[in-house]
């Protein structure tokens, strides 16, 4: 017996020196020299870019000219946007990011057909908008590969009229020596920037690793706009219109604003 155990005890000494030169092969040292290593995880993303495509349903209180003729009928069409964004990941389920909106032209329309008025005849020019936005969001489930989310933001519209032109009623008449017409009114565009507020809903869908794509719906408040002065000319005798002056103040948008479908991409940055 007494054998039997010298030859346990001899074959457990060989074992253990047999595995600590296998572990001394491999970690280049003993667990003792080398110490505990702990497992290393990807750190998480905590800054993201994104690009996003707008269509936009635009609509406004009231279209005026000084002194107080309100345009009636008045329409501003719809429009697209293209945007960017830089972002950043507060905790698992608040992020917030800064935006830029770049619009195309809104056409806009409206008349005045009030008898009392010296510039009879329906406007017609265009809007575009410039917007920045600080936007801040609760992310509900992002545990999921559908993430539905709310939104605010708040910021700056750039609002830039285009240049545009009154067609007055009686102006279509062509002087029969010169072939001019009888009288032209345009103006010239003009820019003004207002305090811009959004409220926001969609979700984010997984792609990759990486990538999200974004979608949702954006109630976005614009402020006014406002053309140049209306400028009328006249050709050499013409009388149309008899009682006009030579310019008149411009048109005013007054407090816009959108209803938004939004659709991009946001990449986390590792």
């Amino acid at each position: 017996m007494k054998s039997v155990h010298r030859c346990i005890l001899t074959g457990m000494a060989v074992l253990a020196g047999s595995a600590g030169a296998f572990a001394a092969d491999l970690g280049g040292g003993s667990i003792k020299d080398s110490g505990f290593q702990p497992m290393m995880t990807e750190r998480p993303a905590l800054f993201y870019v994104r690009g996003d495509f707008t269509a936009s349903s635009n609509s406004f209180d009231t279209m005026t000219e000084p002194p107080n003729y309100t345009y009636s009928p008045a329409h501003l069409g719809n429009s697209r946007a293209w945007g960017v964004g830089l972002g950043y990941h507060f905790s698992p389920n608040i992020r917030g990011d800064l935006t830029v909106d770049w619009g195309s032209n809104a056409a806009a329309r409206g008349s005045i057909v009030d008898g009392a008025a010296t510039v009879q005849g329906e406007r017609q020019f265009g809007v575009k908008h410039t917007v920045g936005l600080a936007n801040l969001y609760y992310d509900f489930d992002t545990h999921s590969r559908i993430t539905p989310y709310l939104g605010v933001g708040l910021g700056f519209a750039r609002n830039t009229t285009v240049a545009g032109h009154v067609a007055i009623s009686g102006c279509d008449a062509v002087d029969p020596v010169t072939g001019l017409p009888a009288c032209a009114a345009a103006f010239e565009g003009a820019t003004k920037t207002n305090a811009a507020g959004a409220l926001m809903a969609g979700f984010s869908a997984k792609l990759g690793d990486r990538w999200n794509l974004d979608a949702g719906y954006r109630f976005l408040y614009l402020g006014d706009a406002h053309t140049g002065d209306i400028q009328i000319t006249r050709a050499a005798g013409a009388t149309v219109p008899a009682n006009a002056p030579n310019s008149t103040p411009e048109a005013t948008v007054r407090d816009m604003y959108a209803h938004q479908f939004r659709v991009g991409l946001r990449m986390d940055v590792r």
